[in-house]
């Protein structure tokens, strides 16, 4: 009798496993990978941040995310397009790559992408700020015979621009009030133009326990992207083009401007108000030297600021935040570039229509993104965020571009070169920018003269 339960037993849990296997192990085949590469910046935390959502919503979907530094997540992705891998199916990348992902037809174009999508599923189209779509998500259309034909890319993946954060504080201080009122004879205030900003930055210099501000010197872009406010804003640009992706042989550069050179030298006059190493100071160095304190403003990103001044029980009230001064702000960011090679076209398809809803941009803005749809920053969340006012503001009067085509590389390299070499006093600030415009014009006569070939 044992051995026929036994044997009973063992057909029991034999017929168990053969039932139950194939459903655990399609659990996990029939999963849909989405793979998304981006910089480990405030963008890609905050796409991360719905993924529990999305795939509630979408339980065939597994959301994978590859957050890297923002040298590595440039490598990959652009190994990945390169060696036709499709390895990410998503690749957040900044708009400078619009040029290699297009001109190589890396990646899909919107019209390829929605081809399946409802008018009303693209109703938020109608939200996105047109300048920066025109910046960070169109390219000239290789398929038609005219060079001014236009494609649309991708949207936006982040608005990005700059703000004035400055330390309260100091600016509440009765005493600093009086002193600014008897040194200046008005009142001090958060500076909206390059004057004020020079007193304010001066005033607080004067004190011994301030610095008036922090300026960002260092390699990598950090230097030339916030010079660009001083040369957007005093009728400075780099290149003659509506776009920073408009660049070609036949581009002339304006570098050596009288405009740029009274703005450059106006930024270094800012010098002895400066607080920080300058040459090594970036974006990190910048917010670890305000959060010290003892500077009075500073320049900075816009995603810089959710990661910096949230707190665990809701954000760093030290900081006030205010658009650059003058009229015009930075216009940066990138775009949700789809991979030809992915093999989850609708997949993805879907997954982008879902991150550009407003209501997902809302969630995503509120966990320290910075959306490209206006129609978000009318959310009263949003609005309280305490640089939601200053960023809505800089996002709607962005139109400073930064250089962003084939000779990208170059032109930042070479200005952040001299622009050094001038606040080191090694060089004047005509002989800096001549000198960075014969460079650069040397080295683009090569990379067109490549492309040519």
């Amino acid at each position: 009798m044992k051995k026929y339960l036994a044997i009973g037993l063992l057909c029991v849990f034999i017929l168990g496993v053969f039932w139950f296997w194939p459903k655990q192990k399609g659990k996990s085949d029939d999963k849909i990978k989405i793979s998304i590469i981006g910089e480990n910046s405030s963008t890609i935390q905050a796409m991360m941040s719905i993924e529990k959502d999305y795939e509630m919503l979408n339980p065939k979907i597994d959301l994978v995310f590859h957050p890297n530094t923002f040298d590595d997540a440039f490598n990959k992705s652009n190994q990945d397009f390169a060696n036709k891998t499709g390895l990410y199916d998503i690749v957040v990348q900044y708009n400078f790559s619009l040029s290699s992902f297009v001109e190589n037809k890396y990646v899909y174009t919107l019209d390829e992408l929605n081809k399946n999508m409802t008018d009303s599923s693209l109703a938020f189209e109608n939200h996105i700020f047109k300048n920066y779509w025109q910046e960070l998500g169109y390219y000239f259309d290789d398929s038609k015979s005219s060079s001014k034909s236009l494609v649309k890319v991708g949207y936006p993946s982040a608005a990005l621009t700059m703000v004035l954060m400055y330390n309260k504080s100091m600016f509440e201080d009765t005493q600093n009030i009086r002193d600014y009122q008897k040194k200046f004879g008005k009142a001090l205030a958060i500076p909206n133009n390059w004057s004020d900003f020079y007193d304010v930055a001066e005033y607080f210099s004067s004190t011994k326990e301030y610095e008036g501000v922090c300026i960002e010197g260092g390699t990598g872009g950090f230097l030339y992207f916030e010079l660009m406010n001083f040369f957007g804003n005093m009728g400075g640009k780099i290149l003659d083009s509506q776009r920073g992706w408009e660049s070609n042989a036949n581009t002339k550069l304006l570098l050596n401007s009288d405009e740029n050179i009274k703005a450059l030298k106006f930024y270094k006059s800012l010098k002895p108000f400066n607080q920080g190493g300058y040459s090594n100071v970036e974006q990190f160095e910048q917010m670890k030297i305000m959060k010290d304190g003892k500077t009075a403003m500073a320049l900075v990103w816009s995603d810089m600021l959710y990661p910096s001044i949230k707190t665990k029980d809701g954000f760093d009230e030290r900081f006030g935040f205010a658009p650059v001064p003058g009229k015009n702000s930075i216009l940066g960011g990138g775009a949700f570039f789809v991979n030809r090679q992915t093999k989850n076209f609708n997949e993805v398809s879907k997954f982008i229509n879902y991150l550009m809803q407003e209501s997902t941009q809302t969630k995503l803005t509120l966990s320290g993104y910075c959306s490209p749809l206006s129609s978000v920053y009318e959310n009263n969340d949003v609005k309280d965020l305490p640089y939601g006012e200053a960023l809505y503001e800089s996002l709607k009067r962005a139109n400073i571009t930064l250089v962003a085509g084939l000779d990208a590389n170059v032109i930042n390299e070479s200005i952040t070169t001299y622009v050094q070499k001038y606040w080191a006093n090694e060089l004047t600030s005509e002989k800096a920018l001549d000198l960075a415009q014969k460079e650069i014009e040397f080295k683009r006569n090569e990379i067109f003269k490549r492309i040519k070939k």
